[in-house]
């Protein structure tokens, strides 16, 4: 468990990151790649890459991997969190050899490292022409493994952003905040969310800067924002936006929200339906729509009450206002 400590001057300084930071989102691509992820609407997309990155003996992306560990976890060097391409990229190339040498043992400890080729050993040593290569292979990777989908990305990026605003609208911080993740909860001051380990990280009056990702399917990771403030990356509620939407305008703004199969489960439960009910509406798996199910429920989107031996799922109001916006 991981323990936000917030003062009053932190919760007057909660935002959003205005769009996504483009070799965090490379970072969490790779780590992807490298160790997959739990969330199946990012396997196709695994796959099609892994495949074509094979084919090229050598690639960028494939540089890459070998400074990551086994779980897909990187130096966080490698990904300052802006906006900016370019300006990320020079944050990356003026890194200094003793904060790279501090980053790599933090990130190894406690874990068996394999043994690294010439060129990551290269990089470990802060060579100077590896240094150069290291900047280039982040760019050209940020271009082989986003650019086709960078649009699709902000648009996902925006929607998350967007439904995160009308739950504080109609709940309140408190509820936003808590809603981030699931499982997360208030404790007084405190957020406590999901972790590795436990950990209390105060803000100290620096604010928190929340920063939702379509690819990370993990635990929240936090870094810190170049504005003093903590930046929180967690996992946006809608799916990679790799997979058509469904046709027509009202179904494209509700799946751009909450990915294709949970839009249509929100359309499902504005009646109540069991679990067994929910899933041969949709057509997966019971557990796959109990999946579905405690992500809207995390949301705010449903509530779920005991009927006897079964659960019964139905939207909540708030639910019932985001499809009524959607078909407005």
């Amino acid at each position: 468990m991981t323990t936000l400590r917030f003062t009053v001057e932190d919760l007057l300084r909660v935002r959003f990151a205005p769009e996504p930071a483009p070799l965090i989102e490379t970072g969490l691509a790779l780590a992807v790649l490298r160790a997959g992820s739990p969330d199946p609407s990012l396997a196709r997309w695994r796959t099609t890459t892994t495949h074509r990155l094979s084919a090229r003996a050598g690639s960028s992306a494939g540089r890459m991997l070998g400074l990551l560990r086994p779980d897909g976890l990187g130096p966080t060097f490698l990904d300052p969190p802006v906006a900016d391409l370019g300006e990320a990229l020079d944050r990356v190339a003026a890194t200094g050899r003793r904060q790279a040498a501090a980053e790599l043992a933090r990130l190894w400890h406690g874990h068996r490292r394999p043994a690294t080729g010439a060129w990551t050993a290269a990089v470990e040593s802060h060579d100077a022409s590896a240094w150069r290569e290291l900047t280039r292979s982040l760019a050209e990777s940020r271009r082989a493994l986003l650019d086709p989908w960078w649009q699709r990305l902000r648009e996902g990026y925006a929607a998350d952003v967007a439904w995160r605003g009308r739950v504080l609208q109609e709940q309140g911080l408190r509820a936003m905040l808590a809603g981030l993740v699931p499982g997360a909860t208030w404790s007084g001051a405190d957020l406590l969310l999901p972790g590795r380990r436990p950990a209390t990280v105060p803000l100290d009056g620096g604010g928190l800067t929340l920063m939702p990702s379509l690819l990370w399917r993990g635990v929240p990771l936090r870094v810190r924002h170049p504005d003093g403030s903590l930046l929180l990356v967690y996992s946006a509620l809608t799916p990679l936006p790799m997979v058509p939407a469904p046709d027509g305008p009202s179904a494209d703004r509700l799946a751009a929200l909450l990915g294709a199969t949970r839009a249509h489960a929100l359309h499902v439960l504005s009646d109540a339906h069991t679990t067994t009910g929910l899933a041969h509406a949709l057509g997966v798996s019971p557990a796959s729509a109990s999946s579905h199910a405690k992500t809207l429920r995390a949301a705010g989107l449903i509530a779920t009450v005991r009927d006897g031996k079964q659960v019964r799922h139905t939207c909540t109001p708030l639910g019932r206002l985001l499809l009524a916006g959607a078909t407005a």
